[in-house]
């Protein structure tokens, strides 16, 4: 495309010479970004040579791979050779919005300017999404622009805090618009796999050697290692290794389960988030309850049943000394009880999530709209000096969404994680090829896990959890139509010719 364009003189001339220009008027101005002109030249003509699936995909593993900076990785204490193609990606240094964004809206722009070029290096379209999982998410755009309307230009909310309060929701349509042109359908679903998987392993060992090399010998005090939003991450890993296993249980599979499940179980530990033992733990139940009676789910089930008369007296024992291998009931305590309610106060997740409640109370229909803060029924401690809009922000994100929505917002925002659910629950149900149920598994317990993130932990405004969930989702879309879960529109027949008819033994009767 960029050789059709340059091929004629007058224009290869005027641009070779704007080039120029630029070059030397940098070179006077600003000598250390100099080359940055002919360094763009060379990189939009690489990026028009390349496939979108390509492009889509290395974009897709750089998000799951890189530091979250936006989430200050490593509380902070330290920048990893990922730190800096992080701060690319995820913020907007000299840019208007995050370069992830750019990228998205301009590998869709490319893709529609080969389609009505006819310019052919990407192949045949891909299969279709299903038309419901496109009405869901048409409908969350919608509605979303709807409650901003509804709060900044009805209600005066804060138009700059609002922008945040829904940015990385709006962006999941345009990822999986973009996921959907890149991915050709299940046999795509081992690649994927294989990228999710290295991005857990690097994250893993660096949140290792962050906590053994750096912050315990500094007696640096760690909340996390890499990211709260990793917890995603890492329950997709593990999801992948188990259900590949299951769907094709042969000892090459159980060792690789083991190796991969070690790894991620370590970054999992030295991360050091409970929601992450929680989301995995519902996507093992989720994964239970839809799978077939096969023998690794026999297995489990006589084993659960051997275990369940004890596990009364562990928990019984592990409620009064959650330590050591009573570790789990610890976690499930502390999720229960809190951490300040022996001391006669409640937490600060508690408060919120009551004040945010209290809130939609108050306007249980429309709610607020973006743009304004949820009404404190009971004061938080401020801590606006290490999170200044923590009001406009609830970790709780479905109550946020119940608080700036109301029901009918929430409705529409959510509307499409309830289809994408019923797809790929309906579409794993019609797979035959292991590595197509697997994929099934593994995208819907990609949604178990966003949802308990939104529910738990902000996971409406984090990038890693918006990135995986619209994979799952687009993933979720393709099995469903090369399964027939949800038959994609078929093309009209064509009419045919007086010709064919004329030619037919029964041409007359047509």
């Amino acid at each position: 495309m960029i050789q059709d364009f340059l091929s004629r003189p007058l224009v290869f001339m005027a641009s070779l010479a704007l080039l120029v220009l630029a070059t030397l008027g940098l070179l006077v101005l600003a000598p250390a970004v100099a080359l940055l002109p002919v360094a763009a030249v060379v990189g939009g003509w690489w990026v028009c040579q390349q496939k979108i699936r390509t492009l889509a995909l290395a974009l897709f593993a750089m998000a799951v791979t890189v530091d979250l900076v936006t989430e200050v990785p490593y509380e902070g204490h330290w920048q990893s050779p990922l730190y800096f193609p992080g701060l690319l990606l995820f913020t907007k240094p000299g840019m208007s919005l995050p370069l992830i964004d750019l990228a998205t809206v301009g590998l869709l722009g490319l893709n529609a300017y080969r389609r009505a070029m006819g310019i052919t290096i990407d192949g045949p379209p891909t299969p279709p999404l299903p038309k419901p999982l496109v009405l869901g998410l048409l409908l969350q755009t919608a509605t979303i622009l709807w409650v901003q309307v509804w709060g900044i230009y009805i209600n005066g909310g804060n138009s700059v805090v609002a922008k945040w309060q829904w940015h990385q929701m709006l962006v999941i349509p345009l990822l999986i618009a973009l996921f959907n042109v890149a991915l050709r359908g299940p046999e795509d679903f081992r690649t994927i796999g294989r990228i999710v998987i290295v991005g857990c392993c690097v994250k893993a060992f660096l949140g290792a050697f962050f906590i053994l090399t750096i912050a315990r010998p500094r007696g640096l005090y760690h909340e996390y290692a890499t990211t709260h939003s990793d917890t995603v991450l890492y329950v997709t890993g593990l999801v992948i290794a188990v259900s590949s296993w299951m769907e094709q249980p042969i000892r090459k599979n159980f060792w690789r389960m083991v190796w991969v499940c070690s790894v991620i179980l370590m970054g999992m530990h030295y991360n050091d988030r409970r929601l992450a033992y929680v989301s995995f733990t519902l996507s093992l139940i989720a994964v239970y309850v839809v799978s077939p009676w096969s023998w690794v789910k026999r297995y489990a089930t006589r084993a659960g049943m051997f275990v369940a008369p004890l596990f009364p007296f562990y928990l019984a024992v592990g409620w009064q000394n959650p330590t050591g291998i009573f570790g789990i009931v610890g976690i499930f305590k502390s999720l229960v009880e809190g951490e300040n309610l022996q001391k006669g106060q409640l937490d600060y997740r508690d408060i919120e999530n009551i004040d945010v409640v209290y809130t939609w109370e108050q306007h249980p229909i429309l709610g607020t709209g973006w743009g304004h803060p949820f009404l404190e029924k009971i004061k938080l401690p401020d801590i606006s000096h290490a999170f200044a809009d923590y009001l406009y922000h609830p970790h709780n994100s479905v109550l946020g969404m119940l608080a700036y929505g109301g029901i009918i917002g929430f409705s529409g925002i959510w509307a499409w994680i309830s289809i994408a659910m019923f797809l790929t629950v309906r579409a794993y149900h019609r797979a035959h090829e292991p590595e197509a149920r697997a994929g099934g598994l593994v995208a819907m317990s990609v949604i178990v896990a966003y949802i308990n993130q939104c529910f738990g932990d902000m996971g409406t405004i984090s990038w890693l959890g918006t990135i995986l969930v619209a994979m799952a989702a687009t993933c979720s879309g393709k099995l469903a139509t090369v399964t027939n879960a949800w038959p994609a529109p078929q093309p009209r027949r064509k009419e045919v010719s007086e010709t064919e008819k004329s030619a037919s033994p029964v041409g007359n009767l047509v």
